[in-house]
């Protein structure tokens, strides 16, 4: 009973892949009835009838014990309706019949890899790339059309080496036709990243007429309107130019009637539980298949996971480092849905490796209406040749023992971006998963692995970064990949031992560098002593310096109230506050930074155990880690 119930398992999660991949329409048949008597027959069929309801309704259930069923069956697949399943179809593709590996002669291990098999979907262009699964890109140098195989009688959009029947393909001896020849000015480059310019960033000295125009634009106010002078605002002393632009204009005097003190809010001390351990069974045997060093690690995530959800983004501020140099990445943020942030500003060294559309849905529309003249057209049988290919790469593949689907890519599904996925975690999928943590990837036709950073799924030009995956909801998994035109369908899988474990389905969601994701940060303090409209605030800084430093961001509270710094007491971070109504002895004060995140060029092509994984190791990817390239 165990073992069938593990074999449900795995057929329920083969369903479940299929159906987020993308089904095309079913036929289903059983055979061996006939073995069976008439009332177990029945009860059978009727047992697997229900089953079949539960995952495909309204699916009819075929027998296949007899030559007059597989008539009816084949007569039912001919008139089904078939369904569409639109990433498959955008792109040209072909199930391999055979291969042949011919070595070039130059080097034995390297040379040219012939596929043969009807074209599917859109018209196979010769100057495009092809993606072979498992292996990666590659070009092609011709394409050409043998004779077909399986003829039929009559059959729409023939190639000229197939049209002909009877004397005349006996007088051809089986000539093969040449359909379209790769032409090195037209083809597709597998050239996927841009080629960097040390001196791109370099800035000339900017000349006497460009200094002298500069100084005219100051100088002369826009059509129709009056230079105004420069506002004067009071700022404290030592406050730079950045920091006085945070700062909000108030009319209001900050002076308040101060009221009786408050009292001191105690420290709650931490309650102890008192624990018991209980064994059962044989130990030694238990012991011998456990993993304390994985258990280790599973159980920080869960504790951090845990501590994350209880106290959202908040750190401790240190007491040896200070604050404005621990946080000088971060800065104050007026309002998080408001406040501008340039989507090119300080951008790392790896967007300048990626590719950008000025209009992508635009180009998704060019590239999916052009045609090419010379493309093997639908229906055809071909055979591909594929250059530059490994022989340990073509010996692995046998199409006889294991299907082989090749893809035609589209144009510039090559070049390399910052793609992005919506996902939902599965239902069976419970384990904690960091951002930066390293996940396959089943995207389309794609099969790759990287390190993707999380996000909220909302509307406005800045999201909020997730520490860790959500158990419920969806979310935006970031990425550095090859890019790709929505609609594809996206599983995501996790490392557990030797297997790949499903963690989440979804779908491609846009290819966007300039998406901003922000992570928060928020530094705590507790009220010291309570006034009618002030407070002294402590433990969230421990200098005066710092004090100054973070004093033009605004001051929220647990319960609801805001206000902001008006001057440090002293030299061991106690700080005076004025928020707009009087503080509970319970409350807490917070302070949100933001620092914008950037995902990890943690990519990896050709994925197909957890051992091909780049690095080998299934560890989350940090600050001080360092990148792959």
């Amino acid at each position: 009973m165990g073992q069938g119930e593990k074999e449900g398992e795995r057929e329920a999660l083969a369903l479940h892949c299929c159906y987020s991949q993308g089904l095309p329409a079913t036929c289903h048949a059983i055979q061996g009835l006939e073995k069976l008597g008439t009332k177990q027959r029945n009860s059978a069929k009727k047992a697997t009838q229900k089953t079949i309801e539960t995952r495909f309704p309204g699916e009819r259930l075929h027998t296949l014990d007899s030559l007059q069923d597989g008539g009816s069956v084949l007569r039912f697949i001919s008139n089904q309706k078939r369904r569409a399943v639109v990433c498959r179809d955008m792109h040209p593709h072909l199930l391999a019949e055979s291969t042949q590996f011919i070595p070039s002669k130059e080097n034995e291990e390297v040379g040219t890899l012939e596929v043969s098999g009807y074209v599917r979907g859109r018209p196979l262009s010769v100057n495009g790339l092809l993606h072979i699964p498992g292996l990666g890109d590659f070009q092609m140098t011709q394409i050409t059309a043998p004779p077909d195989p399986h003829p039929v009688k009559a059959r729409l959009h023939r190639p000229p080496a197939v049209m002909d029947t009877g004397e005349e393909r006996e007088g051809m001896a089986e000539e093969i036709k040449v359909v379209a020849v790769a032409d090195p000015a037209k083809q597709e480059s597998l050239d996927r990243e841009v080629e960097l310019d040390p001196m791109e960033g370099e800035q000339t000295w900017p000349t006497e007429e460009e200094l002298a125009g500069a100084v005219s634009r100051l100088q002369t106010p826009p059509t129709g309107q009056p230079l105004r002078p420069s506002e004067a605002r009071r700022v404290p002393r030592g406050t730079s130019d950045y920091q006085a632009a945070w700062i909000v204009a108030d009319s209001e005097d900050e002076d308040e009637e101060e009221g009786s003190e408050g009292e001191e809010v105690p420290v709650d001390d931490e309650s102890e539980m008192d624990t018991e351990s209980v064994t059962y069974g044989d130990t030694e045997k238990y012991d011998a298949q456990f993993d304390m060093e994985a258990e280790e690690q599973q159980f920080e995530l869960l504790r951090a996971e845990r501590e994350n959800a209880m106290f959202p983004d908040e750190v401790d501020t240190p007491q040896d480092t200070p604050a404005r140099i621990r946080f000088q990445k971060y800065r104050g943020v007026k309002s998080f849905r408001t406040s501008p942030w340039h989507p090119r500003e300080n951008l790392p060294r790896d967007y300048a490796k990626i590719f950008q559309f000025e209009n992508f849905s635009r180009t998704k529309k060019r590239v999916l209406s052009q045609e090419d003249n010379e493309a093997a057209l639908p229906g055809w049988y071909v055979t591909v040749q594929v250059k530059d290919v490994l022989k340990p790469q073509a010996e692995a593949l046998d199409p006889l023992s294991k299907p082989l689907v090749v893809f035609g890519l589209l144009e510039h599904e090559n070049k390399m971006s910052v793609v992005h996925f919506v996902l939902r975690r599965c239902d069976g999928s419970s384990a904690p998963v960091k951002s930066k943590e390293r996940l396959v990837f089943h995207c389309g036709l794609r099969r790759f692995s990287a390190s993707p950073v999380f996000s909220q799924h909302t509307t406005g030009d800045k999201q909020k970064y997730e520490r860790f995956f959500p158990r419920e909801g969806v979310c935006v998994a970031t990425v550095f990949a090859p890019i790709g035109y929505p609609p594809q369908p996206v599983l995501v899988f996790k490392p557990v031992l030797d297997t790949h474990q499903l963690l989440a389905v979804g779908t491609l969601y846009k290819v966007d560098p300039d998406r901003v994701v922000c992570k928060r940060i928020v530094l705590s303090g507790h009220p010291f002593k309570i006034h009618k409209r002030s407070a002294v605030i402590r433990y969230m800084f421990f200098n005066r310096e710092d004090i100054q430093w973070f004093k033009p961001i605004e001051l929220r509270t647990k319960h609801g109230r805001r206000g902001h710094i008006k001057e440090p007491l002293g030299t061991h971070g106690h700080m005076k506050c004025v928020f707009d109504g009087q503080l509970k002895a319970q409350d807490t004060v917070l302070m949100n930074l933001y620092k914008r995140v950037y995902p990890k060029w943690t990519y990896t092509e050709a994925v197909s155990s957890p051992q091909d994984w780049g690095d080998g190791k299934n560890e989350p990817f940090t600050d001080e880690t360092s990148e792959m390239s």
